[in-house]
């Protein structure tokens, strides 16, 4: 049977040139790239200055020779990136922490277009914590950060129970037991005009020997009411030990509802 001319006709194909969503992959892969380049490689975007603020002890030197291997990415045959958008500021701020326990507090910024500025705040030495043959400078907070002799501050702390590892950066004493010790140190240097350098922690920190400059010591229970502790020391000396009386005199202790001294 013959097939009538004209009654069916061959449809072309079209090439992939002239398909439209062939031509729409290539411009997103191609703005991709673009991008991509621009984000990582771009010279107006490669970081030239990383500036430190704020340190006093630790060097910008110091600081910056941590930071420049963070900054820079090595990619496949050898290419390299300073690229500020592919800097991950977090990740610089925990090395900085991990690398220098003396850092308080610190801000890591992104500045636009080439720049990485970090900013500091030094530890300040409250006084000393110390256990066994072993000191360490002691900040507001608690934490040591770096060691230190015991002739060189004002207050030292003593811990015969170190709870954990001693690590600089470590929170040894809690704020509100710092705190305590601080104010029985001004309130038997003003009120009572005695002086004291030397603190014992014992029995995780609930109770505290103060070694006065009378050779005695004051005995406190930090579980109680420290400043009526206080008051109640202030009166034994005004009353029954004045300065005549304390020749001899070995502690007061203010742990219980009577004083009782030796």
């Amino acid at each position: 049977m013959r097939i009538p001319k004209g009654k069916y006709k061959i449809k072309k194909k079209n090439s992939i040139l002239q398909n439209r969503l062939f031509w729409s992959l290539v411009l997103a892969v191609a703005a991709l790239g673009a991008i991509s380049w621009l984000a990582f490689f771009s010279p107006f975007l490669q970081i030239t200055t990383v500036s430190v603020s704020g340190n006093e002890k630790i060097t910008a030197t110091e600081i910056q020779d941590l930071v420049w291997p963070q900054v820079e990415k090595s990619f496949s045959l050898g290419v390299k990136s300073r690229s500020l958008l592919l800097v991950n500021p977090a990740s610089i701020r925990v090395r900085l922490l991990e690398r220098f326990p003396s850092i308080d507090e610190l801000t890591v910024k992104r500045i636009l277009p080439q720049s990485l500025t970090i900013e500091i705040k030094e530890r300040k030495a409250t006084g000393l914590w110390c256990w066994e043959t072993r000191c360490f400078a002691l900040d507001k907070k608690g934490v040591i950060f770096e060691e230190a002799a015991e002739n060189q501050a004002s207050l030292v702390v003593k811990s015969k129970q170190p709870n954990g590892e001693i690590a600089l950066g470590k929170k040894v004493i809690e704020e509100k037991t710092l705190a305590k010790i601080l104010s029985v140190q001004q309130t038997l240097s003003q009120k009572a005009k005695i002086e004291a350098r030397e603190f014992t922690l014992f029995e995780n920190d609930q109770r505290l020997n103060a070694q006065t400059s009378e050779n005695w010591e004051a005995f406190f229970d930090l579980k109680g009411d420290v400043n009526w502790q206080l008051v109640e020391l202030e009166l034994v000396l005004e009353k029954e030990l004045p300065t005549e009386k304390r020749v001899g005199l070995e502690y007061v202790d203010l742990r219980f509802s009577k004083v009782y001294y030796k």
